[in-house]
């Protein structure tokens, strides 16, 4: 059971918190391999539709039309009466890669080059396929073929610096990006960019060290507020609480850290501190629903009932989707015994959230708490059924007794 579904089953309504930290406004994030997008073969000028330069238009006209897989078949049906049409390969190739069919579209791309060893735009897309799947000592053999013969080709000195990152060659990407014509990057930005990538593939061990030595080359904000977000995603508070006002003290005003910093300090329990900055948070982004939400969490843990209400109520007008802020205004009315209301509550966040297996463990004890023990019947078993290593537990909870011994039905276990 979730850390969340723990609390509740101590019968204590509502959510903790709104979302975890985030990297929001870590600003200058992600790697080429974000923005690639494979390039097709563009024909000559003209209008000409027959012979393989008419094959190749045809194929890009029906492709430009969102006609994807009319052009596909097309350019499979003309590649079978002429096979040796390199850009008509490339351009299959494409069509696959920008469905998420990477292998048919490596395939695409080697019977591009096999037909055309020149063909540099088959060689440059076959280099990105192979990054995009790891293969890094492929994708360089690749991007070295495009470079030789067109030296300004930026888009594969990114594919080799992209290379070297991924083997930890810090230097010789930075030289490749310059060679893009990224003169900004240096060294510490490109940890920082391997740190990026890092926490987008859940390494945050890994991130930590790229971010320690991006710092050894200068102190910044926002390499302070990266290690702080990994610090608390490794669940490091100390050492996420330490590296967020480091961040603050280099730039007050940096965008997000201080939810980030609120979201750590109120998982160890600090919620003073907690308020504070979340306060701050509201103040800096007014329009952050999940803010406010997690704002009036702790405001009414510290004690300020109405004015909890009052966050979750201005949560909702900023954004009447926050299923977080419909789950704590409903545990709000919970604790303050409006049943009915805690219900539509709770029935409105699992309309937004479906999933959420709190929110409708929420909702089946409120109603059983409300004696609605036939709607609280049948939502304890749609949980027991979306968690059955848990269902013992949870129709052992003391609220779902009574339905036990109203006759509720129990649903054996496979």
């Amino acid at each position: 059971m979730s850390q969340s579904q723990e609390k509740h089953s101590g019968r204590s309504p509502g959510e903790i918190l709104s979302r975890q930290a985030s990297i929001t406004g870590l600003a200058g994030r992600g790697s080429g391999m974000e923005t690639w997008t494979p390039c097709p073969v563009e024909p000559p000028s003209g209008d000409t539709l027959v012979g393989p330069v008419g094959v190749v238009r045809r194929g890009l006209r029906l492709a430009g039309e969102g006609q994807v897989r009319e052009a596909a078949r097309y350019l499979k049906e003309a590649l079978e009466a002429d096979p040796d049409n390199a850009p008509a390969w490339n351009n299959l190739g494409v069509l696959y890669q920008q469905n998420g069919a990477f292998g048919p579209a490596k395939d695409c791309y080697r019977k591009a080059v096999k037909k055309d060893a020149g063909l540099a735009t088959a060689w440059l897309n076959l280099g990105w396929a192979y990054l995009g799947q790891g293969d890094a000592r492929k994708a360089d053999g690749c991007l070295r073929r495009v470079v030789k013969d067109e030296k300004s080709n930026r888009a594969a000195w990114e594919g080799l610096a992209e290379v070297h990152r991924q083997s930890g060659e810090m230097e010789e990407a930075v030289l490749c990006w310059r060679r893009a014509g990224r003169d900004g990057i240096d060294r510490r930005a490109a940890w920082v960019r391997s740190a990026d990538i890092l926490l987008d593939g859940h390494d945050e061990a890994g991130a930590v060290n790229c971010l320690r030595r991006a710092l050894l080359d200068g102190e910044d904000a926002g390499i302070w507020a990266r290690l702080g977000y990994a610090h608390s995603r490794l669940e490091e508070h100390g050492a996420a609480v330490r590296s967020y006002r480091r961040a603050l003290e280099l730039e007050p005003g940096r965008l997000g850290v201080h939810y980030n910093l609120a979201t750590v300090l109120l998982a160890q329990g600090r919620l003073p501190e907690s308020r504070r900055h979340l306060e701050a948070a509201v103040r800096q982004s007014p329009d952050d629903a999940q803010a406010w939400s997690n704002l009036g969490h702790v405001v009414g843990e510290l004690g300020g009932s109405e004015r909890a209400r009052w966050c979750f109520e201005r949560a909702l007008e900023v954004d009447p989707c926050c299923h977080e802020a419909w789950n704590n205004l409903a545990g709000w009315h919970e604790q303050h015994g409006n049943i009915d209301a805690a219900v539509a509550g709770y029935s409105r966040a699992l309309e937004l959230d479906g999933e959420n297996n709190s929110y409708l463990l929420n909702k089946a004890l409120v109603l059983a708490a409300g004696g609605r023990h036939g709607e609280a019947q049948q939502d304890l078993e749609a949980l027991c059924e979306r968690q059955p290593s848990l269902a013992d537990m949870l129709r052992g909870l003391p609220a779902f007794e009574k339905l036990a011994a109203g006759g509720g039905r129990r649903r054996s276990q496979a």
